[in-house]
């Protein structure tokens, strides 16, 4: 029972290294700045769904027919079965049995398990309790589906039991959650009340904040190469045409760096998602919208151009086998890494050559 508890920790431990930047990133655009109470209840859903995910889907058969047998994993679709179950027990064991009975802690398990989604349907989200009782039925519905399809046919038999007394009893959770979440002593997981950054003032563009863009962008570029790859092995092992070396060590990394900084660089707004989401935007140095020229310029000399770089630096050698050409690259990284450190405006390297700069988006 304990083993899928710490699954669910490192899983969300594993999920935040990789898409933690996205929540912050997400957390940045809406509010302006970065809470550490709002991060540490983020991080805290993260490894509550994990643990949904751990307690209901694992562990995973090791083929897709290992469940194909008469008699496995058939599904219970009479609603109240659990109430005969309760009468059944307490004749057979008596009350004392009873209380510890696997059929009773079972029921309660499901209700506990689905208690926290409905506090933080009202804490986190901002919900009241019907917000919490229509998202743990959705959960638990989304759940038992994916149990009664083998996840959606991936797998050729159903291995878990899909129970409709399940979804009664986690709606139950999640309506209890949600009526004890008004407690003060939830009250840590609310957020500060903040207006939409939308609408606040126009701030200087700081070093720390170009700073804080690009960890964005690179997070971005991170976790799309991560979910990208895994569903490509994915396909793979479910029987699709290999994809070669070449391919994911070159050309997946020049797609995903092309949607995340070159495309967006050149699109309305002339930024990087990271920026998009620090509010900034890349302007000709005379306070206007850069020329679509001279955005993707700045963004092919500048970090857009170096995470590429990064990304394909295991395989670099088969695409350059010039060591003196690889080396012109390290050394021009480190000039950028310099010159964006010790400049006075902090243009950095690429700005200076594109002749940009970034402003306040709200500031036009």
């Amino acid at each position: 029972m304990f083993w899928p508890a710490a699954i669910a920790i490192l899983g969300g431990a594993l999920f935040l290294a990789s898409a933690g930047v996205f929540l912050l990133a997400v957390q940045y655009r809406r509010h302006g700045r970065l809470s550490w109470r709002r991060t540490i209840t983020t991080a805290t859903a993260a490894v509550y769904g994990f643990g949904l995910f751990s307690y209901t889907m694992l562990p995973l058969p090791s083929t897709r027919d290992e469940f194909c047998r008469p008699g496995v994993a058939i599904p219970q679709l009479v609603p109240g079965r659990f109430v005969d179950d309760f009468r059944l027990a307490i004749v057979e064991r008596g009350l004392s049995g009873f209380a510890t009975s696997f059929t009773l802690w079972q029921v309660l398990f499901n209700i506990i398990l689905f208690m926290p989604l409905g506090i933080l349907a009202v804490r986190w989200l901002r919900g009241n309790i019907f917000t919490g009782v229509l998202l743990g039925f959705a959960a638990s519905l989304a759940i038992e589906l994916t149990q009664y399809t083998a996840i959606w046919g991936l797998y050729t038999c159903a291995y878990r039991v899909a129970d409709v007394d399940d979804l009664i009893t986690n709606t139950a959770g999640a309506l209890l959650g949600a009526m004890i979440a008004y407690l003060p002593m939830f009250r840590f997981l609310s957020g500060p009340l903040e207006a939409d950054a939308a609408n606040a003032p126009a701030r200087p563009v700081t070093r720390a904040r170009r700073v804080l863009a690009n960890i964005f962008d690179a997070g971005f570029t991170a976790g799309a190469l991560l979910v990208i790859g895994a569903a490509l092995e994915l396909l793979e092992r479910l029987g699709a045409p290999e994809f070669g070396q070449q391919w994911m060590n070159f050309w997946l990394p020049l797609f995903v760096v092309f949607c995340v900084f070159w495309l967006p660089s050149l699109a309305p707004g002339r930024a990087t998602l990271g920026q998009r989401c620090a509010w900034l935007m890349l302007t000709d140095g005379q306070g206007q919208p850069a020329p679509a020229g001279r955005a993707l310029l700045r963004s092919l000399l500048g970090f857009g151009g170096i995470n590429f770089l990064f990304q394909i630096s295991t395989s670099m050698v088969d695409f350059t086998p010039y060591p003196l050409l690889n080396m012109l690259v390290v050394i021009y990284i480190a000039i950028s890494a310099f010159y964006f450190i010790f400049e006075a405006n902090h243009r950095g390297l690429a700005g200076k050559i594109s002749g940009t700069g970034f402003i306040d988006r709200r500031a036009l």
